[in-house]
């Protein structure tokens, strides 16, 4: 080969290898973003209303719970959550039937007819009976005592059957610097 041949060779290829470079370039840039073939992910747990996996199900039920979707809560977790509220709780059945809409399916409710800012925002105002609020939860919501509260409290008129000292973990809410930008926390402390 001469050496005319040999540079005109080594331009062709590094032209080839900067055309397939430049392709693949291209291709990693497209505007599909998605994945190209369906996946299948394992769901490792799922928390939506504070304290039902925690307080409400006991240990054994943990992995269950975890792994299941909302949409089999009614048959797979509410038998649980009554037993708990009847006998350790010790709600009477009006209580618990009240009460069941929050904890079962186990979700988080935002009612988006609501504007979030002229109605109230946090666990369970949803409901009826707690304002008919846009739900949610706000950064600074205490939602173990606002469970416990729902759990073993008056929230919803029953101060017969209530145990006012378990309304409670004595523990405040310790992040005062939440920002107003994402994302929102304040840097630990």
């Amino acid at each position: 080969m001469q050496p005319s041949t040999i540079a005109l060779a080594t331009r062709r290829l590094a032209l080839a290898a900067g055309v397939v470079a430049v392709s693949l370039a291209a291709a990693a840039c497209n505007d599909n973003t998605g994945p190209v073939a369906a996946r299948m992910y394992n769901q490792v747990q799922r928390l939506g209303n504070p304290l039902v996996s925690e307080v409400l199900l006991s240990k054994r039920s943990h992995p269950t719970h975890g792994s299941i979707g909302p949409d089999q809560d009614a048959a797979l977790v509410a038998p649980e959550v009554v037993d708990f509220m009847t006998t350790v709780a010790g709600r009477d059945p009006a209580y618990i039937n009240a009460i069941a809409p929050a904890l079962i399916p186990d979700v988080l409710v935002v009612d988006t007819s609501k504007d979030p800012a002229s109605s109230p925002v946090g666990w369970l105002t949803w409901l009826p009976q707690l304002g008919g609020g846009f739900g949610g939860r706000k950064l600074d919501d205490d939602v173990v005592d606002l469970a416990l509260t729902a759990v073993f409290g008056s929230a919803l008129g029953d101060a017969a059957h209530a145990t006012p000292q378990l309304t409670t973990d004595n523990v405040s809410f310790d992040s005062p610097n939440v920002t107003t930008s994402f994302p929102y926390l304040a840097p630990p402390n």
